[in-house]
């Protein structure tokens, strides 16, 4: 692998990076989103993450997780996802908020395919990026008219 083709792999990582913190604080913004909405931050990904080639090589994992009881313990409160989950321990947000308030965790694994990489040999990278934001104007951002559905993954059409 040449350092033209190390280059490219280190942009995708840094968009990826960009991509979760951007639709983190895109999702942080709202007081109520739909799944519609979020479909349509699914689709923006081909051009956030220019100049890199998208295709459908990333998934996108957005949950509420809110806080609640005395101790402040982390409950996801809605979860919806583009593709297949990206997985992280729910207590690695503990800490993050007090009771009766939320925080938003976006995951995201984007699969990078090279034609140099595939030319001479070379496998694809796969980068799983997550970031968390506040919500901004609300404690808690309802999805689809609700700010519990019992956090259970509901999967979304990635358009």
């Amino acid at each position: 692998m040449g350092v033209f083709e190390m280059s490219f792999r280190f942009r995708a990582a840094e968009e990826a990076t960009r991509y979760v913190h951007q639709i983190a604080d895109l999702v942080s913004r709202e007081t109520g989103l739909t799944t519609a909405q979020l479909t349509e931050m699914r689709k923006a990904s081909v051009f956030m993450m220019k100049p890199v080639d998208m295709s459908s090589q990333i998934d996108l994992d957005v949950s509420l997780i809110g806080y609640q009881g005395a101790q402040a313990t982390p409950k996801i409160l809605w979860r919806r996802v583009a593709g297949t989950s990206v997985t992280f321990p729910l207590e690695e947000s503990e800490g993050m908020g007090l009771t009766n308030e939320a925080v938003i965790r976006v995951g995201v694994r984007y699969v990078y395919h090279s034609i140099l990489s595939e030319l001479f040999g070379g496998g694809t990278m796969t980068v799983e990026r997550s970031a968390y934001a506040r919500p901004r104007v609300e404690r808690l951002v309802s999805l689809d008219g609700a700010t519990d559905d019992g956090g259970t993954v509901k999967y979304f059409d990635a358009g």
